[in-house]
């Protein structure tokens, strides 16, 4: 059975295959800036980006770099499956503060207000025009996750799924990605894949 590519982060500690890239800091910001750089992806929109849109290209991008289980994969039949718990508050919380404080807020705030602009700000980075689904949940459901990627993969003709948990609220951030394919499906339960979640 061939290894799953998939990507972990759990405040700072931040893996890839397995593979500790970063460690944590007692900054979360910091944390989301030195995970990105351990890539070594350039993004000159990343510092502009919400916290969320930040955790979902830390995890997601580097299965689109040389070597990645999706470079040179077709854009067009890429899909993705992203879950959390917040959806967009942590930009929320912060786009009412500023209201309260100074009676107005920085439209490039707003923007990033919906809870899956982060989806939206990946495929953008990326290039990618397959379907999409963003969902809330107040934990990892992978039986739920697991529908979705076969509704995808059966019904929109998509070859690929960026599938993944991301969330993020005040100083605590989390997230596991993985790519499902057809394959992985066959190869593997969701008990299989919840292990995935669950040991990183």
């Amino acid at each position: 059975m061939k290894d799953l590519a998939h990507t972990s982060y759990r405040n700072g500690h931040f893996t890839v295959n397995g593979k500790l890239l970063a460690e944590p800091t007692s900054s979360p910001d910091t944390d989301l800036n030195n995970a990105w750089s351990a890539l070594g992806i350039e993004l000159p929109r990343f510092p502009r980006m919400d916290r969320s849109s930040k955790l979902v290209a830390i995890c997601g991008s580097s299965f689109f770099i040389e070597g990645g289980a999706l470079a040179g994969h077709s854009k067009e039949t890429i899909g993705m499956v992203i879950m959390g718990k917040h959806g967009s508050m942590d930009t929320d919380s912060k786009y009412q503060a500023q209201l309260d404080a100074d009676n107005h807020a920085s439209p490039g705030q707003f923007v990033y207000t919906l809870p899956n602009i982060a989806m939206g700000e990946f495929s953008i980075q990326h290039g990618l025009y397959g379907s999409g689904l963003c969902l809330l949940n107040n934990a990892p459901d992978l039986s739920q996750m697991r529908e979705a990627c076969v509704i995808l993969l059966h019904d929109h003709g998509m070859d690929a799924i960026v599938c993944g948990w991301s969330d993020i609220f005040a100083d605590q951030a989390t997230a596991t990605f993985m790519v499902v394919t057809e394959r992985t499906l066959a190869d593997r339960n969701s008990a299989e894949l919840e292990k995935i979640f669950n040991d990183h």
